[in-house]
């Protein structure tokens, strides 16, 4: 037979456990982490692209949306709602650009037209690109900016630049949106004035919102 002291201890140890195991899955959800844009999986290779046919020179600053990542090339869109911490770039050589989030839509079955805008900026970064050494070894190596800019659910990646090292160009994807001139903040949706056949080597690293 339970008594009233023995019912009340163990509704007090029930308790303790169940607020216990609360307590313990905080930390995980709080520190999930998330990588969206390129898989980084590529060498940067024939890169330096311009938002022009003719390759002007200088060649005009402009915006690249990373609009298509085939096969395990990377992810488009960010997973969930929270706070970009971290980009990571492999470039093929020095190159100072400014990374955006953007919203897209209206992108065509073949990746090659859509509309975006600018939803968070970040600072000029500028990549350093591989050594000397490193091009002896054949190393191309990732380079890690940290950042802090508000993510949500669906969000893109792009960059600003006038030289484009940061990508990969092999096969003719159509990897990237481009924007002449460039996407500016707080302005509306824009339609794309062209496409980049390359692969965009530029990754963001976002933690959970908690």
């Amino acid at each position: 037979m339970l008594t009233t002291s023995t019912f009340r201890f163990r509704r007090l140890a029930a308790g303790l456990a169940a607020a216990a195991t609360a307590v313990a899955m905080v930390p995980a959800a709080a520190s999930a982490t998330a990588w969206f844009g390129s898989s980084l999986n590529h060498d940067p290779a024939n890169a330096g692209a311009s938002c022009v046919a003719d390759d002007s020179v200088p060649p005009p600053m402009c915006t690249h949306v990373g609009s298509y990542y085939p096969g395990t090339s990377g992810r488009v869109k960010a997973p969930f709602n929270g706070t970009v911490t971290a980009l990571r770039i492999r470039a093929e050589g020095p190159t100072s650009l400014t990374f955006h989030l953007v919203r897209v839509r209206n992108l065509s079955s073949d990746q090659s037209s859509g509309q975006a805008k600018v939803v968070a900026t970040s600072r000029t970064l500028q990549a350093q690109g591989p050594s000397s050494t490193d091009l002896d070894n054949g190393v191309y190596p990732v380079e890690t900016f940290s950042v802090h800019l508000r993510v949500h659910q669906g969000d893109e990646v792009a960059v600003d630049t006038a030289n484009n090292t940061a990508e990969y160009c092999s096969d003719g994807t159509p990897g990237q949106l481009t924007f002449n001139p460039p996407l500016q903040a707080g302005a509306g949706f824009r339609a794309s004035t062209g496409v980049d056949h390359c692969l965009l080597l530029v990754q963001a690293v976002e933690k959970h919102a908690h």
